[in-house]
């Protein structure tokens, strides 16, 4: 976070002494503050339609205007060292201007061709062969990173109810990340009754983890968590559940951790019971009547003994599949012993989300998108339904997974 920090504090400084390039004096100076200023108002009215607007501008233009803003300023640092006298200023001004042009030019075209990218969502598809002691096949539909906000299209959400009530999955299953808007305008825009249809879809469960964006949102007078259990999922939050022949294990995102200034519970307290023990009752009643009938017989005076059940245990071991949810694909800690889970889940990256962040990534995260392995386990990455900030993608998709767990025997079922 601290290097995030910084690398954004560099980020402004270069981005105002180049913005304030464009002018002379003191009106360089005004135009590259009124800049900076507008991208903080921006960032504080997240949650407005205006305020949204600008975080669209401003998330796509920063790094796309830092590409040619960081050359041309280590130019004019090199010159200045080494060169008997300075750029002149009339050049100085007439380059930033061409800069800020075509940047902002480019920006525009990116939001335009980006906007209509992420309306259009795909549908990846993923077999997964369950190993041999499971012997039932499901399907589950797996999507993350919604990220409601007030450019976020409901259309988009409708045609996903549509899917899922039409390929009607045993388990629907989200990542994290559910707004960054307050319950309270959810329900006013009519998202309530919009979640209670799409969790309707599942034969079995509908089943939410927390993620970032929870912690970001939660606070006395707004509950992401309880909204999500009352438009019916089964959300876990560092907890199992066995749900149906699957157990969902869904741990707590670390940024929420954080904010309740807790740890996440180890991964071996949230293991699920690998056996199940059945109580036999033995009814001893005739057997002991004939005992007592025969010493009465003997004794008039004894009274008649009431008879004791005999109770037995079995254990009986249970086969299950055990799916892991976690917003942040970070793997599993590294002090974990015993079981591992079958198969994980994880949002989060959004895989870049646009150009160019899309091509920094994979430096980012051992995992930032699509099927692949961390600390053992098969593990995949959505890319998410939607995108943080401005509804861009440029390199990304928007994207749901409908994934088909076989068991050994139904590969062609």
């Amino acid at each position: 976070m601290i290097a995030f920090l910084f690398i954004l504090l560099i980020g402004l400084v270069l981005i105002y002494i180049n913005v304030s390039s464009v002018a002379k004096g003191k009106t360089g100076k005004i135009i590259g503050a009124a800049v900076l200023f507008v991208l903080f108002l921006g960032m504080f009215l997240r949650s407005t339609l205006i305020g949204s607007l600008i975080v669209t501008f401003f998330a796509v233009w920063l790094p796309n205007s830092l590409i040619l803003y960081i050359p041309w300023t280590l130019y004019r640092i090199g010159y200045y060292f080494t060169q008997p006298h300075h750029l002149s200023r009339h050049l100085v001004r007439r380059v930033s201007r061409y800069l800020l042009g075509i940047t902002c030019a480019f920006t525009f075209i990116f939001i335009g061709y980006g906007m209509q990218h992420n309306d259009e969502y795909k549908t990846n598809l993923l077999t997964i062969d369950l190993p041999g002691v499971y012997t039932e096949s499901f399907t589950a539909i797996f999507f993350s990173d919604i990220h409601v906000d007030p450019l976020f299209k409901a259309q988009k959400l409708e045609r996903f109810i549509a899917q899922v009530d039409s390929i009607k999955p045993d388990y629907l299953l989200f990542g994290g990340d559910l707004a960054d808007i307050t319950t309270e305008k959810m329900d006013h825009a009519g998202y309530d009754s919009l979640f209670k249809k799409l969790t309707a879809g599942a034969k079995v469960a509908a089943v939410a983890i927390n993620g970032n964006h929870e912690a970001f949102m939660a606070n006395s007078d707004n509950s992401p968590e309880e909204w999500m259990r009352k438009v019916g999922f089964v959300v876990l939050d560092d907890s199992t559940a066995c749900l149906g022949g699957v157990c969902f294990t869904g741990r707590t995102d670390f940024t929420v951790a954080r904010s309740r200034d807790t740890e996440r519970k180890p991964l071996s307290e949230l293991i699920p019971d690998s056996i199940k023990i059945v109580e036999h009752v033995k009814d001893t009643t005739d057997s002991l009547a004939d005992s007592t009938r025969t010493v009465a017989a003997q004794d008039s005076t004894m009274d008649t003994v009431a008879a004791a059940p005999a109770i037995t245990y079995d254990t009986i071991p249970l086969y299950r599949p055990w799916i892991l949810l976690d917003h942040q694909p970070k793997g599993i800690e590294k002090e974990h012993r015993g079981r591992l889970p079958d198969f994980a889940l994880s949002g989060h990256t959004h895989n870049g989300q646009f150009f160019p962040v899309t091509f920094l990534i994979d430096y980012v995260w051992k995992l930032a998108y699509g099927k692949g392995a961390l600390s053992g386990v098969l593990w995949l990455v959505s890319s998410g339904f939607d995108c943080w900030g401005p509804p861009v993608r440029l390199g990304s998709d928007s994207e749901i997974w409908v994934i088909k767990f076989k068991a050994k025997g139904q590969e062609n079922q």
